[in-house]
């Protein structure tokens, strides 16, 4: 018996208790985000996307309202900010006569006071045969709870 408590107290150290996962809830308040955006030309899958050709710096504020969060806009009004689609569609792909475009998106749980959403595109023309990928882009956000 001591084993098992012994083991189930390990894995709960290691592991915690498994609240990684960024929440409508846990998104409520005020949060310093710095924005960097990547890009890459003619490029393979598992190449760098070297350094950051754009950064931006924001504040972020979202409520909730009826269950619903929102983004707060510069403004003061509020917009509903759907984190449900973003978060439980984490990859898309486009297909047109000419090209293939496929992204994803993620939220990650940093700590309890902060979060990274990265987009990642390609976009690549179909008469390219080759595993290069014409334009892979980037998208970083890291975001910081404002106490």
């Amino acid at each position: 018996m001591k084993r098992i408590a012994l083991l189930g107290l390990a894995c709960f150290t290691l592991f915690g208790c498994g609240d990684d996962k960024v929440t409508k809830e846990y998104l409520v308040g005020d949060w310093r985000c710095n924005w960097e955006s990547f890009e890459r030309m003619n490029s393979g899958r598992e190449e760098s996307y070297g350094d950051a050709k754009d950064k931006y710096e924001y504040i972020q504020t979202f409520k909730m309202v009826d269950g619903k969060l929102n983004q707060v806009l510069d403004d003061g009004k509020l917009e509903f900010y759907n984190f449900d689609y973003m978060n439980n569609n984490p990859t898309h792909e486009i297909l047109n006569d000419d090209s293939t475009f496929t992204g994803q998106q993620k939220f990650e749980k940093i700590n309890d006071d902060q979060y990274r959403y990265v987009i990642a595109s390609d976009f690549k023309k179909n008469s390219n045969k080759t595993n290069v990928i014409d334009i892979r882009n980037k998208e970083v956000t890291i975001c910081t709870r404002i106490k």
